[in-house]
């Protein structure tokens, strides 16, 4: 059989925002994500809807992320926002083979033990 394309494959802004999400909030330090339309992030989404923490950009073959997330009060925020940036931006290449220009991490607050 000849190496040619046999069509093309899309994915869904959607899927890509879902694996941002979720592989932010593996990360250590990472409480939460909070709806990217907010100004602040005093609500946080519940696991299955933390895919609307992230907008998705994908233009001219360049894959732009904005991830809305919610740290722990113990965690140093530079360190926690380059680890989520690390990650999603191998899970992505892993999952999808696309590569990523930009994760920019928004951090919406910070989590103490008496806001729970």
């Amino acid at each position: 059989m000849p190496d040619r394309p046999l069509g093309s494959v899309k994915v869904a802004n959607e899927v890509i925002a879902h694996i941002a999400s979720l592989t932010a909030c593996q990360v250590q330090g990472i409480v939460g994500m909070y709806p990217a339309k907010a100004r602040d992030g005093h609500r946080v989404l519940p696991a299955g809807s933390s895919h609307k923490g992230v907008r998705v950009d994908l233009g001219n073959d360049a894959l732009n992320l904005e991830l809305f997330v919610i740290v722990d009060h113990s965690a140093h925020v530079p360190t926690v926002a380059a680890e989520v940036q690390r990650q999603v931006a191998d899970a992505i290449d892993k999952m999808l083979g696309l590569e990523v220009r930009e994760v920019n991490v928004f951090v919406g607050d910070v989590r103490f033990p008496e806001d729970s």
